[in-house]
């Protein structure tokens, strides 16, 4: 389970929005399951041209993944872009990663801080508020 913030700048972020964005953040957490969180920002620009900016971090313990798109383009395909650079970079961390075990006595990579926010989230999960 992760946690997902959506953010908008200079968008309206509505509930149709927020669900777009959270079924394709779920393709991603198909692929790697020790994703703990995702932060989502939506930002428009407009200069010569209308232009979308979508920009996604994922958090996975020991290791942060970061990919924007910019487009002139709708939400959806802005979307689609950015999944596929993610889904690479989770492809690719994970066959990097999957061969090393973990000894007996090391020590967890996520920060106090991290656990402290997980164990939140797990406590309103189990009392369902999310």
């Amino acid at each position: 389970m992760y946690t997902l913030n959506i953010s908008g700048h200079h968008v309206q972020s509505g509930e149709e929005v927020q669900e777009l964005v959270k079924e394709k953040m779920d393709h991603l957490a198909r692929i790697n399951n020790q994703i703990t969180s995702i932060k989502v920002i939506l930002n428009t620009e407009k200069h010569e041209i209308h232009e979308l900016i979508v920009e996604a971090s994922v958090h996975i313990p020991g290791h942060d993944l970061f990919a924007t798109v910019k487009t002139d383009k709708q939400l959806k395909p802005a979307l689609d872009l950015l999944v596929g650079k993610l889904e690479k970079q989770l492809i690719k961390y994970k066959a990097k990663h999957q061969g090393r075990q973990h000894h007996i006595n090391a020590q967890d990579v996520e920060s106090p801080i991290e656990r402290q926010q997980q164990a939140e989230f797990d406590e309103l999960v189990e009392r369902e508020v999310i």
